[in-house]
């Protein structure tokens, strides 16, 4: 039997890419006990206004009920404050949440910084461009 060339599968390789990116990310965002997925949720709420869970599941490419458990444990560390009226939520960064917005600026310019020092500035530039716009072709399917 012809052994197989796991390089040449597509998910193979991305998803291994991804988990070493990942694991960059968790462990530079783990510096204030947050995934990376929970820090992004918070920099995107920091628009000042009350978002819902839907539109901060299709910024980030997320599941909605991913959201609702990152939101459920974003809220009981203080981070969030969550309304309902009817069946619409509404989200938005108690003061707290704000305060962690400096020092999460920060640590994403540290991280994409880190990226850059890996794979230098025209790698990670080329491998950001690419995986932007292959997502937007592979979204549509």
């Amino acid at each position: 039997m012809a052994k197989i060339n796991f390089d040449e599968c597509l998910y193979f390789s991305s998803a291994r890419v991804n988990r070493i990116v990942a694991k960059i990310s968790d462990d530079q965002f783990n510096k204030l006990g947050l995934s990376s997925t929970a820090a992004f949720i918070l920099m995107y709420l920091n628009t000042g206004d009350e978002l819902n869970p839907s539109a901060i599941a299709d910024e980030l490419s997320l599941d909605r009920s991913t959201v609702t458990r990152f939101l459920d444990k974003l809220q009981r560390q203080g981070y969030i404050d969550r309304t309902s009226q009817g069946r619409s939520v509404s989200v938005a960064l108690t003061k707290s949440g704000q305060n962690l917005q400096t020092d999460l600026k920060q640590m994403w310019s540290d991280l994409n910084d880190k990226y850059i020092e890996l794979l230098g500035a025209e790698g990670e530039q080329k491998l950001r461009e690419l995986l932007n716009a292959d997502f937007d072709v592979l979204k549509s399917h």
